[in-house]
């Protein structure tokens, strides 16, 4: 992406004897899990097709998905992928995130996604609080599975360039409102699920959650733990959807699902990123790098 100016010092002092490689290029990959509406329910019919044509197929976004037993090829951003055919908050989230980095042109975005209606955090994404799968809920394991077939088919498609999981959305919690105890639960729970994806994904991984509809009861007691889970860690963000329209008591439409992607990008983007230190094999310097 960028020579460093330690890197360019040295080479103009003449200590680097021959011309440094251009650096490969980056490709910032999110992940997307939860459950139906992280996969989605709006109608394909309700994305706008101006300024930008949302319905078509958007070429600068890598997307890669699983839709429950079947891992799908790697293709592009596009709706019509979700369990039902509509589509899910990648659409917007993935538009937000290229154009956010449209001003570094060696980078780009790609989306990992495997979301499945109706599950839950307590069994079926539970955690078993490391890198491995051991103790994992099913729908979790399920997901990793797809994040490491995922990742392989990224980098195979564009070798040499550095892929690397950047952030991860989640939109999940209808399913553990069934009862109070696994309501109660859920603050814990999620903690878990979040501490475990970084110890699997990256200690300092950006995680954005997306808050469920409000219809009271046990989804208050969601709610207000998503919204806990949010505020203790800087490195977690928070989309309020109080504003978004629905249609049904639980399921986002078009329009708010389209909401729901750029609130998830534009916690994505808010979130401090820690500068990180990036071997480079050059006379075994090391060099500060950012992500952007």
């Amino acid at each position: 992406m960028f020579l460093s100016r330690t890197i360019q010092t040295l080479f103009a002092a003449g200590l680097l004897l021959a011309p440094v490689a251009a650096q490969a290029d980056d490709i910032l990959v999110y992940l997307q899990g939860g459950q139906s509406n992280a996969d989605g329910r709006a109608p394909s019919s309700g994305l706008p097709t101006s300024p930008v044509n949302l319905q078509q197929p958007q070429d600068d976004v890598a997307f890669f998905r699983r839709v429950e037993n079947t891992i799908h090829p790697l293709t592009t951003l596009r709706p019509g992928l979700s369990e039902t055919g509509g589509f899910g908050p990648e659409i917007t989230f993935g538009r937000d995130m290229a154009d956010y980095y449209a001003g570094s042109p060696n980078t780009s975005v790609a989306i990992i996604k495997y979301a499945n209606g109706g599950t839950n955090l307590h069994t079926q994404w539970t955690s078993g609080g490391d890198a491995t799968t051991t103790g994992d809920g099913a729908q979790y394991i399920r997901f990793q599975e797809t994040v490491t077939a995922g990742m392989a088919a990224i980098a195979a498609a564009n070798p040499g360039d550095n892929v690397t999981i950047a952030g991860m959305i989640w939109h999940q919690g209808e399913s553990d409102a069934g009862s109070s105890s696994t309501a109660q639960a859920y603050q814990a729970n999620l903690t878990a699920f979040i501490a475990d994806v970084r110890a699997t994904y990256g200690a300092n991984l950006p995680f954005v959650i997306g808050e469920i509809a409000d219809n009271g009861g046990n989804y208050t007691t969601i709610r207000n733990a998503q919204a806990a889970v949010a505020a203790a860690d800087p490195l977690n963000g928070f989309v309020d959807v109080d504003t978004f329209a629905l249609q049904d008591s639980v399921h986002f439409n078009a329009s708010g699902q389209m909401d729901l992607g750029s609130g998830f990008a534009a916690q994505m983007q808010a979130i401090p990123e820690p500068s990180s230190l990036a071997l480079l094999g050059l006379s075994g310097l090391l060099v500060l790098r950012r992500r952007r």
